[in-house]
């Protein structure tokens, strides 16, 4: 997906089809989002440079402190 607009002081992310939340913010280089939909969180990762948005089913991201996060469809992305 293509990042169409971000907007650093919300914590949010447009993408091509649907609004993300900013969950981690590493150096405004690396994004760790999330949306929720019928019931269920779904988690990307961001890569600001390249204005590209993956969605995932398993986190390999690190946050800007080493901080390290765990997602669940149910209750999201939580950072341990």
């Amino acid at each position: 997906m293509n990042i169409v607009n971000i907007d650093y002081e919300a914590g949010t992310v447009q993408s091509d089809f649907f609004n993300w939340e900013i969950v981690s913010n590493n150096n405004n280089k690396f994004l760790l989002l999330q949306r929720e939909e019928k019931g269920h969180f779904h988690a990307a990762e961001a890569d600001v440079k390249m204005k590209q948005i993956w969605e995932v089913k398993e986190i390999s991201y690190r946050g800007p402190d080493g901080d390290t996060f765990f997602y669940d469809e149910e209750t999201g992305i939580v950072q341990v």
